[in-house]
């Protein structure tokens, strides 16, 4: 696991320098100032795949704590909400909730989201996407794919909550596993920003809350492994059991 992390983010160190130095040579031959490059800043994924193909399909994701929270206080949050809208804004307020930077009632995803491209927009306009439980069957619907493809599926929260800051809180600290049909699942365990020792640390966490969440549990944990979103897989586990 340690060495998977480390060469994780020496593979994405390399990838930012040759991108900035081609960047640069760019800019000199337009005989331009070389411009202050955004370090590249990518997910990593833990990679699980299993002996049996499963049919489970569940809306609601299974929440999994992080010894490392990668969602800090900068974090773009859109909170998605039963109607009205503005009875939660005015909640958020009364409750001294700051991390979150939009809220969209039902009616109005439904209506002013209803294309393909304004979903697309709001999906890449924030990185993290809260949800009020209640309204979670609506959802795939209402959102289209691209919030599945980008693996951007809204995470549920109690707002009723006698401690609501605690509760968004907690959801911005945990990382979760969505479970689809098939036999290969992806779980968010850390950022390139983050030190190989931060990631390790997320991965020992996980793991056994993840494997205790599994159908048949160990037993179905066919392999491990840790990657980026264009980055081979680096297995750090694979298991000695045949393929049942």
């Amino acid at each position: 696991v340690e060495k998977a992390a480390d060469a994780i983010l020496k593979y994405v160190s390399s990838k930012t320098k040759t991108k900035q130095t081609d960047d640069i040579e760019r800019k000199k031959n337009l005989l331009q100032q070389p411009q202050s490059l955004i370090p590249n800043v990518e997910t990593v994924w833990l990679q699980v795949a299993t002996h049996r193909f499963s049919q489970l399909s569940k809306n609601m994701p299974v929440r999994l704590p992080l010894k490392h929270p990668f969602y800090g206080p900068d974090t773009e949050i859109c909170l998605i909400t039963k109607d009205p809208q503005e009875e939660f804004k005015k909640l958020l307020v009364e409750k001294g909730i700051k991390r979150i930077n939009k809220v969209i009632g039902i009616s109005k995803l439904r209506t002013k989201y209803k294309q393909y491209e304004a979903r697309r927009i709001l999906c890449d306009s924030y990185e993290l996407f809260l949800t009020d439980e209640r309204v979670i069957p609506l959802l795939p619907k209402l959102l289209g794919k691209c919030f599945f493809k980008k693996k951007k599926q809204p995470i549920p929260v109690n707002l009723k909550s006698n401690n609501l800051k605690n509760e968004i809180n907690r959801a911005c600290n945990s990382t979760y596993l969505h479970f689809t049909p098939g036999n290969c699942f992806s779980v968010k365990i850390g950022k390139t920003t983050m030190s190989s020792h931060q990631i390790y640390e997320n991965i020992m966490e996980v793991v056994p809350h993840l494997v205790e969440k599994m159908p048949r549990k160990k037993r179905n944990i066919k392999s491990l492994g840790v990657k980026t979103g264009d980055s081979v897989l680096l297995p750090i586990y694979n298991s000695p059991l045949a393929n049942e």
